[in-house]
């Protein structure tokens, strides 16, 4: 018996094809042309398809990330796995903010991509689409990326190429699947429910993002009142500038007015440490919170989540330190 698939369509590279009649993309019709591209992926899945809504993925929100969870959500019962085709700059975004919203999956969520339309030669949209389909089948109840051969946890996710169908890496977390002859699941990597699902459609996008250069003038950077959070994304481990001490100051004098500030480093790999140095150290005592190894991807998302979920910023700050759904090793 074939298992029962949800995809989700939301734009992006992949989805390139339109009804030759109408200009329109619509459910029936888009699937009717993938499937003159794809036949196999009637073979591999029944598949239901859902489009909330159609744009470039540079325009995706905090609203269009509640209204994926919500379609999931929605559907959860029913279906085997869900699918979501969406485009390649802002899906680890999206996969890092589904991973908190949706907890304790009972199904596998998977997006994917592509860096050529379906219908250009030598296009990757063909293998990642059934790749994703196959993981979607596969029993992995996570919230990851399929892409390149590669299934990578979502929220562990960063994009680091514009044209290289090798787009998507993982620098801190091993891949959850290879994709080859044979499909080898590293299940030990897996992360498995612990309790019943929910989904948490709360959110709050009132951060800001401060990346330090040599010679950066902090008094520029002027968070308005409503700011809850503010990310610093210093150097190597975690490192700031100490001669003059105007970040320190700045730090110190937001978590004073009450926000939440966090450390992370501009470095794509290797954990944030700022214990190894000086400056780091002085930011952990003043109150400052490592972003460990999370991608920026990750760590606003889980800001945006945590503020949504709280309305106090003391406990959005001990939650920041703990992991979540797997997007940090402490």
């Amino acid at each position: 018996m074939k298992k029962k698939v949800l995809l989700i369509h939301t734009g992006g590279t992949i989805g390139m094809v339109r009804d030759t009649e109408s200009g329109v993309l619509k459910p029936d019709r888009f699937y009717d042309s993938l499937l003159k591209v794809i036949p196999e992926l009637d073979q591999l899945a029944e598949i239901q398809v859902e489009i909330p809504f159609l744009f470039d993925s540079s325009d995706m929100d905090l609203g269009h990330w509640e209204t994926l969870g919500r379609v999931i959500a929605d559907h959860i019962p029913g279906v085997d796995g869900v699918v979501i085709t969406h485009g390649t700059d802002t899906l680890a975004y999206t996969a890092s903010a589904l991973s908190y919203m949706l907890e304790n999956l009972p199904v596998p969520v998977i997006l994917t991509g592509a860096q050529k339309p379906l219908s250009d030669l030598r296009s990757d949209a063909r293998s990642n689409l059934i790749n994703a389909v196959e993981m979607a089948a596969s029993g992995v109840r996570e919230v990851a990326v399929v892409f390149d051969d590669k299934l990578l946890r979502g929220n562990r996710t960063t994009k680091v190429h514009t044209s290289h169908f090798d787009a998507f890496h993982s620098p801190n977390f091993p891949p959850l699947a290879e994709i080859g002859i044979n499909i080898e699941i590293a299940w030990s990597q897996v992360r498995t429910p612990q309790g019943p699902f929910r989904f948490h459609p709360e959110m709050e996008g009132s951060i800001a993002v401060l990346k330090l250069f040599p010679g950066i003038r902090p008094q520029y950077f002027q968070p308005p009142r409503e700011c809850r959070g503010i990310i610093l994304i210093g150097y190597g481990a975690g490192t700031v500038p100490m001669k003059y001490g105007e970040i320190v100051h700045k730090a110190e004098e937001w978590i004073n007015q009450g926000r939440v500030v966090v450390l992370m480093s501009e470095t794509k790999a290797g954990p944030t440490d700022p214990r190894l140095y000086e400056s780091g150290s002085h930011l952990l005592e003043i109150g400052v919170l490592p972003a460990w190894d999370m991608t920026f991807e990750a760590a606003v998302t889980k800001l945006i989540h945590l503020m949504g979920c709280h309305c106090d910023n003391p406990s959005v700050r001990h939650d920041f330190l703990q992991p979540i759904a797997g997007e940090m090793t402490l």
